[in-house]
């Protein structure tokens, strides 16, 4: 039942653009380069929570952008889903991508984070947090998934706002985006 709801969200995010507030509607939005810097989601936190959650949620925010880009390039830009996904959420991404290039869909704009926040911090592992779990809301109202021609596929109804919840996971040393669902919600 969970892989269903997660296909249903892949169709549905085909023809919902994963994207945020960006009223040039033939803006592309600029291509994902990582992170350096000292809280960056790829390097492993320290010991504690203090420094897991906010790494977590930083690999939630890269994610989204790469999403964004992946969606954006109409499927083709998919050389980034590895760096921030493993597990389920890579493959569910990967189809995700085959479902935006066969349909000839591309996305407008980006997705704007409302908030994101770690819920919950898994157990230390050799003294070390390794996974959590970040819940966000996401907004998709200003944002457009197109076909070929630039007409818009969004169904009547679609929501705007999203409420995701992933499990992130310390990787290898990089924190990725394991699994996980969203619903259409007011939050």
């Amino acid at each position: 039942m969970h892989r269903r709801a997660i296909t249903a969200a892949i169709i549905a995010l085909a023809t919902l653009p994963l994207a945020a507030c960006n009223n040039d509607s033939n803006a592309t939005p600029a291509p994902f380069t990582p992170s350096t810097t000292s809280t960056s989601p790829t390097s492993p936190p320290p010991n504690g929570s203090e420094q897991a959650g906010p790494a977590a949620v930083a690999a939630y925010r890269r994610y989204i952008e790469v999403i964004d880009a992946m969606t954006a390039s109409g499927g083709t830009d998919v050389k980034d889903l590895p760096l921030v996904t493993a597990g389920i959420e890579l493959g569910a991404s990967q189809n995700q991508a085959a479902t935006y290039r066969g349909r000839k869909l591309k996305t407008i704009g980006s997705t704007k984070i409302i908030w994101a926040k770690a819920t919950m911090l898994g157990a230390p592992t050799a003294g070390t947090i390794t996974s959590a779990t970040v819940q966000a809301c996401y907004d998709t109202s200003t944002t457009q998934a197109v076909d070929s021609t630039g007409k818009s596929v969004k169904r009547p109804g679609t929501p705007t706002r999203w409420l995701d919840n992933r499990e992130v996971r310390l990787i290898a040393g990089a924190w990725k985006v394991v699994n996980g669902k969203n619903q259409g919600a007011q939050c």
